[in-house]
């Protein structure tokens, strides 16, 4: 006959298993280490933006957009406008500006006269001396001057021809221009002139080139016709404007007053 505590002591022993399963199972899990992640956590690279070549997102075009703008060279010419005479001319920024009081003043810097009292000098231009050290340049110039009083035939008259030549015809953006040149000189002193005079807008424009040298006999001379070659650009940038009407009542002295304003 089986003792009689068997049955407990089975019961005690499955209990006692039973706890300790429990006991061990509820103890932190150790970090395993695995060198496969789960497939939620694969990452990815994010998908780069667009950068597909067109015109917009060129490469050359970003460059562009990222360097500054270089401000190119200043212009290399300065422009004389009379808005009363309706003229206008641009001219070297290294030549110097002589304005119409200033010449009207000073007989030296005046061009040959039409021999008419309506002549009005409006500027001159002068090429520095500086341009040609060590020789016989005294001046190199350019005139401008017009006369409202006369009328077509009188202002072609004005133009003083030497005997057997005649005047030659150059069109200067849309104006003809009769002209001829004229030498003179004498005791170490020479001047080569060009004189021009056009009909437009019921005024006579007189325009003037002239080069004038003096010689001590030590000086190296000039080749005049290099020195008027200078002034051809302000000569041929000459333009008149054809809806400027002239004042003819306006009186000599104010005419003159007011060409400083012509700038």
């Amino acid at each position: 006959m089986k003792p009689k505590f068997t049955r407990p002591l089975i019961l005690i022993g499955t209990l006692t298993a039973i706890v300790t399963t429990v006991a061990c199972s509820s103890k932190p899990k150790p970090t395993v280490v695995t060198k496969v992640r789960p497939a939620s956590f694969v990452v990815r690279p994010e998908a780069p933006k667009s950068v597909a070549f067109t015109s917009e997102t060129a490469p050359t075009k970003a460059v562009e957009k990222s360097v500054p703008p270089v401000k190119g060279p200043q212009s290399k010419f300065n422009v004389y406008k009379s808005h009363d005479y309706g003229v206008s001319f641009q001219y070297p920024w290294q030549y110097t500006r002589v304005g119409a009081k200033a010449v009207a003043d000073d007989y030296s810097l005046q061009p040959q006269s039409d021999g008419l009292n309506g002549q009005i000098t409006l500027v001159r231009i002068d090429i520095p001396k500086g341009f040609y050290p060590g020789t016989d340049f005294d001046s190199g110039y350019f005139t401008l001057s017009i006369n409202p009083d006369l009328k077509k035939d009188e202002c072609e008259a004005t133009l003083k021809t030497a005997k057997d030549s005649k005047p030659q015809m150059v069109n200067i953006n849309g104006v003809e221009y009769r002209w001829v040149e004229s030498n003179s000189g004498g005791h170490g002193e020479s001047a080569k002139v060009r004189d021009y005079v056009g009909f437009a807008t019921d005024t006579c424009y007189e325009l003037e080139t002239g080069v004038k040298t003096k010689n001590d006999g030590l000086a190296r001379e000039i080749e005049a016709d290099q020195v008027l070659k200078r002034l051809d650009p302000i000569l041929i940038s000459v333009k008149v404007d054809s809806a400027y009407q002239p004042n003819k009542e306006q009186p000599q002295d104010s005419k003159v007053a007011s060409l400083e304003a012509g700038k």
